[in-house]
């Protein structure tokens, strides 16, 4: 299930509940919303030893992504260097792999230039 950075980053409690796995999760990739760069790398950070890679989740279209500001809804122009800061700063915290779940943008040229900008800030792998 796809977890709060902000959340998981400050709360060991919501550690606990929302990141229960068992060693046959295998591979695990911890799957995150994050609208804020400092906490994504906490949250990456925190989990790293425990899984094969980190999912920045930037798909997500439900309204609950819309009145938080993630998922899908930083996929805009206004958020882009956001966005790249926050590959940016979960690359430079974590030694696995970065990757980021999108949704087609408007264009096929804008969604190319989405993937250069996000393989650019380091993103291993963009679905």
């Amino acid at each position: 299930p796809m977890m709060s950075s902000s959340d998981f980053a400050r709360d060991e409690q919501y550690r606990k509940t929302e990141f229960q796995h068992i060693p046959e999760d295998r591979p695990l990739v911890c799957h995150f919303s994050a609208n804020n760069p400092d906490e994504f790398a906490q949250a990456a950070r925190l989990c790293q030893d425990q899984c094969e890679a980190i999912d920045l989740n930037l798909g997500c279209p439900q309204r609950t992504a819309y009145l938080g500001h993630f998922g899908s809804y930083l996929l805009g122009k206004d958020d882009r260097e956001l966005v790249l800061n926050i590959v940016r700063a979960g690359v430079k915290a974590v030694s696995i792999p970065i990757f980021v779940k999108i949704r087609l943008l408007n264009t096929l040229e804008e969604t190319i230039e989405l993937c250069k900008q996000l393989r650019d800030a380091g993103a291993s792998l963009i679905a």
